[in-house]
C-alpha cells in the first residue's frame, strides 16, 4: 500500500506531469503527424515538377478536380446517410434491453475487422447488375457512384453508430424521464431533452465517418475493378480521390512522371478535407441541435403505436440489406464457388502476426491516447490545443494510399529486416491513434469538470481523480476506441502494403496475393476464417469488459 501511495505521490509531482505532457505531445508530433504529413515536403522540395505535371497541363488538373469533388460528394452524402440510419440503432443498443443485445452489438463492428479488398469484393458481388449472378445476390446496380456510396456506409456506418452510443451512455436519462412525466411525448423529450447533448458525440460520429470515406482506398479499387470485369465499361473511368492516388502509385513505381501528379492530389485532398472538418466541427458544435418548436399532436402520435415499430424495423432492416449482408456475403459466394485447397500454414501465420501487431498498436494507443485527449479537452483556451485538437484529424483523412506513400517515404528506408515488425507498428499507430483520442475527446467534453474539481477539493490527486470518478464516465469511449483502432489495424490492407512492401505478413496482405492470383475461392475462405477469429475475440473482449464492470 505504501509503495502504491509513492507511486501516486510521484506521478501526481508538477515536474512529472509537465514531463509526461511533453512527451506525449512530442510523440503525436513526431511519430502521428510528421509521417502522415511528410508527402507535402514534395511541395516545397521539387514545386515546379508539380506545375510542370500538372498545372501547366489541363487534362490532368481536370481529372485530379473532378476526382476530388466526386470524394467530398460521396463523403458527404454517406455521412448523412450514417447518421439518419445510425441514430435509431445506437439508441436501440443503449435504452432498450432485450435478448440478443450483445450478439447484435458486436456484429455491428464486424465489418471494421473484414480486410477493405475483401469487404470491396464482397458488396460488389452482392450489389452488381451481372449476367450471371451469384444466387442471392441482388445484382442491381449499374452506376459507379452508387456502387461507392453504398460500399463507404458498410465501411463508416460502424463508427456513426459507436461514436453516439457511447455518447448516449454517459447522458443521464433521468431529465429525460422528467420530461415525460411532465407531459412530453418520447419524441419530444429525446428530441428537446437529450439530442442537444449529442454534439460532441455527433461531431465525432461526422468526423470519422467523412474521413473514413474521404480515405477509403483498397475496397472502392476492388470494387470498381470488379464491376468492370462484370462488364460495366463506365467503372474503369471512374475515379475518387483516393482510387487515382492508388492507381498513379501503382504507376510511379514504373514511371516516375507520375509523382508530381500523385504528391499534388495528396496534397490537394489533405488541404480540402481538413479545412472542410474544422467548419463541420464548428458548426456541428455551435448549431442548436434541435429545433425549439414542438409539435405536441403530430409527436405524439409517432410515440406510439406501430410508428416507434416501424422506425427501428427500418433502421434494423438497414443494418441487415445494406451493412451487414453485402459485407457477409462473400460466405455465399464461396459456398457457390468450386472448392479448392488453401494453405493453412501460411494463413496461421499471417493472422498471428496481424492480431500481433493490432493488438500492440491498439495498447500504444491506449496508453498515450487517453492522456492526449484528456490533455486537448482540459485546455481549451489554449491555442495550442486547439491546434492540437485539429491534427488530430489529419491522418484520418489522409486517403490510405497517400498514407502510406508518406509513411514509407518517411519509414520505409528501415522498414527491412527485423525492423520491418516495428515500423508497421509506428505505420499502424500513425492512422489508428486518432480513432481513440477522437473517441475519449468526444465523451470527456460531454462531462462536467466540477465532479473531478470536487474530488480534487476532497484531497484526491489527479490521477485518484481519473480513475475513481473519470474513467468510470469514459470507459465505453475507451472500448468503443479501441475495438476502432484494433479493427482498422487488424483489417488495413493499403498503407501496410505500401511501407513494407513484399515484407508484409498480414491476413488482409495475404487475402489480397490470393485475389491477384486469381484464387478467389481461397481468398474467400481465408476471409471467412479471419471474420469468425475476429468475432469471437471481439466478444471474449466485451466478455472481459462486462466482468472488470461488474467487478468495480
Amino acid at each position: 500500500m505504501k509503495r502504491m501511495d509513492w507511486v501516486v505521490d510521484f506521478i501526481s509531482r508538477k515536474g512529472f506531469r509537465k514531463g509526461w505532457t511533453v512527451f506525449i505531445v512530442a510523440f503525436f508530433l513526431f511519430f502521428v503527424v510528421l509521417p502522415t504529413l511528410y508527402v507535402v515536403t514534395y511541395a516545397f522540395t521539387d514545386w515546379s515538377a508539380i506545375e510542370t505535371a500538372v498545372l501547366s497541363n489541363p487534362e490532368t488538373l481536370s481529372t485530379i478536380v473532378d476526382s476530388v469533388v466526386i470524394s467530398f460528394e460521396i463523403a458527404a452524402i454517406v455521412t448523412v446517410i450514417d447518421f439518419l440510419a445510425g441514430l435509431p440503432i445506437a439508441w436501440i443498443l443503449v435504452r432498450k434491453e432485450f435478448r440478443g443485445k450483445e450478439f447484435l452489438d458486436t456484429l455491428i463492428d464486424m465489418p471494421l475487422a473484414v480486410p477493405t479488398a475483401a469487404l470491396g469484393f464482397s458488396a460488389a458481388v452482392f450489389w452488381v447488375m451481372n449476367p450471371d449472378p451469384v444466387p442471392f445476390s441482388l445484382s442491381v446496380i449499374s452506376s459507379p457512384f452508387l456502387l461507392i456510396i453504398l460500399l463507404h456506409i458498410v465501411f463508416s456506418y460502424p463508427y456513426m453508430v459507436r461514436s453516439l452510443a457511447a455518447i448516449l451512455e454517459e447522458i443521464d436519462d433521468t431529465y429525460e424521464v422528467a420530461g415525460r412525466t411532465l407531459g412530453a411525448s418520447r419524441l419530444t423529450a429525446a428530441r428537446t431533452i437529450t439530442l442537444p447533448l449529442f454534439r460532441a458525440g455527433l461531431a465525432t460520429g461526422v468526423i470519422l465517418c467523412f474521413s473514413r470515406s474521404m480515405s477509403e482506398t483498397g475496397g472502392t479499387m476492388i470494387a470498381l475493378s470488379t464491376m468492370a470485369n462484370l462488364g460495366i465499361g463506365e467503372a474503369a473511368n471512374f475515379f475518387t480521390g483516393s482510387t487515382l492516388i492508388g492507381e498513379w502509385r501503382s504507376l510511379v513505381e514504373t514511371d516516375p512522371t507520375y509523382a508530381p501528379s500523385l504528391a499534388f492530389v495528396s496534397i490537394l485532398l489533405i488541404a480540402l478535407a481538413l479545412i472542410l472538418l474544422i467548419i463541420l466541427k464548428l458548426v456541428i458544435m455551435k448549431f442548436h441541435l434541435p429545433l425549439r418548436k414542438v409539435w405536441p399532436m403530430q409527436e405524439k402520435m409517432l410515440s406510439r403505436g406501430i410508428f416507434p415499430k416501424m422506425k427501428d424495423g427500418g433502421a434494423l432492416l438497414f443494418l441487415a440489406l445494406i451493412v451487414l449482408i453485402p459485407s457477409f456475403f462473400i460466405f455465399t459466394y464461396v459456398l457457390f464457388s468450386d472448392p479448392a485447397s488453401l494453405d493453412m500454414g501460411a494463413l496461421s501465420y499471417a493472422l498471428g502476426y496481424s492480431f500481433l501487431v493490432a493488438g500492440v498498436v491498439t495498447v500504444i494507443d491506449i496508453a498515450l491516447g487517453i492522456p492526449f485527449a484528456l490533455h486537448i479537452t482540459k485546455h481549451r483556451d489554449r491555442a495550442s490545443s486547439n491546434v492540437l485538437d485539429v491534427l488530430v484529424n489529419v491522418p484520418l483523412i489522409v486517403p490510405t494510399a497517400a498514407l502510406g506513400y508518406s509513411l514509407f517515404l518517411f519509414w520505409g528506408s528501415i522498414g527491412t529486416g527485423g525492423a520491418s515488425f516495428v515500423v508497421l507498428i509506428l505505420a499502424h499507430v500513425a492512422f489508428t491513434y486518432p480513432l481513440v483520442v477522437r473517441n475519449v475527446a468526444g465523451a470527456v467534453e460531454e462531462i462536467d469538470p466540477s465532479f473531478e474539481e470536487t474530488a480534487r477539493t476532497l484531497g484526491a490527486r489527479p490521477i485518484q481523480s481519473f480513475h475513481r470518478v473519470l474513467y468510470p464516465l469514459i470507459k465505453s469511449s475507451i472500448l468503443a476506441g479501441a475495438i476502432m483502432a484494433f479493427t482498422r489495424s487488424l483489417g488495413e490492407t493499403g498503407a501496410t502494403q505500401a511501407v513494407l512492401g513484399r515484407n508484409a505478413l498480414t491476413a488482409p496482405v495475404y487475402i489480397v496475393s490470393l485475389v491477384k492470383a486469381d484464387e478467389l475461392y481461397q481468398a474467400g475462405l481465408a476471409c471467412i476464417i479471419l471474420i469468425i477469429v475476429s468475432y469471437i475475440f471481439m466478444l471474449l473482449l466485451r466478455y472481459l469488459t462486462k466482468k472488470r464492470k461488474e467487478a468495480i
